[in-house]
């Protein structure tokens, strides 16, 4: 087999020749190559930014709700046991401020006390129907307090509401009665001086 000796200086002028004239070529592929790079769009892994996880409850949590304020008013039956005003009311002798200021105040509210028939008339010309003064205590002497308490135009058993171990037929001035009424109002000592009760027990004593 023949060996080649080396190239000769011809053939070697021609590769450098060849050679110089390539690289021009070159130079614009890998520019173009660049420019194509650069605006090629960016993946959408890349472009994905990171965001925060949003705050998650806690499992089981709950907004914790305020109870609504209460704004009822109590309705227990007043008695000088739970009313300081009331235990006023019974002991005051003539004191017409303090018993309108007592029913304007407590207008609606049911009172509880200890009374005594004073006095009883027909009202108007019925006969079944009356206007009863009632007075605090036992007593209808001399040492009576308190206002003059009336159940106006009432029946004697149906309006009454008489309860207890032994209720009567009918009630007369002197009985003694364990009275629960309603306020509904006083008129002065100009309008007769009386305080109105609407019954809604009358215990006999």
């Amino acid at each position: 087999m023949r060996r080649q000796g080396p190239p000769s200086k011809k053939q070697q002028k021609l590769a450098l020749g060849v050679a110089v004239g390539l690289l021009p070529v070159l130079a614009i592929i890998i520019t173009i190559g660049a420019i194509t790079e650069k605006d090629a769009p960016t993946s959408p892994a890349a472009a994905t930014t990171t965001q925060a996880p949003a705050k998650r409850e806690p499992t089981g949590a709950t907004p914790e709700s305020k109870p609504a304020p209460s704004t009822a008013r109590s309705e227990a039956v007043l008695t000088v046991e739970n009313n300081e005003d009331l235990a006023a009311l019974l002991v005051a002798v003539n004191d017409y401020d303090l018993f309108e200021d007592f029913a304007a105040k407590y207008r609606g509210r049911t009172i509880r006390f200890d009374g005594v028939v004073a006095a009883m008339s027909h009202h108007g010309d019925y006969k079944t129907r009356y206007d009863i003064l009632v007075l605090a205590g036992d007593s209808t002497g001399s040492k009576v307090t308190g206002p003059n308490f009336q159940f106006n135009d009432v029946n004697m058993t149906s309006d009454l509401r008489l309860t207890g171990s032994n209720v009567p037929d009918v009630i007369s001035v002197g009985q003694k009665l364990r009275i629960t009424a309603e306020v509904e109002g006083y008129a002065g000592p100009e309008h007769q001086d009386l305080f109105r009760l609407d019954p809604v027990s009358t215990e006999v004593r």
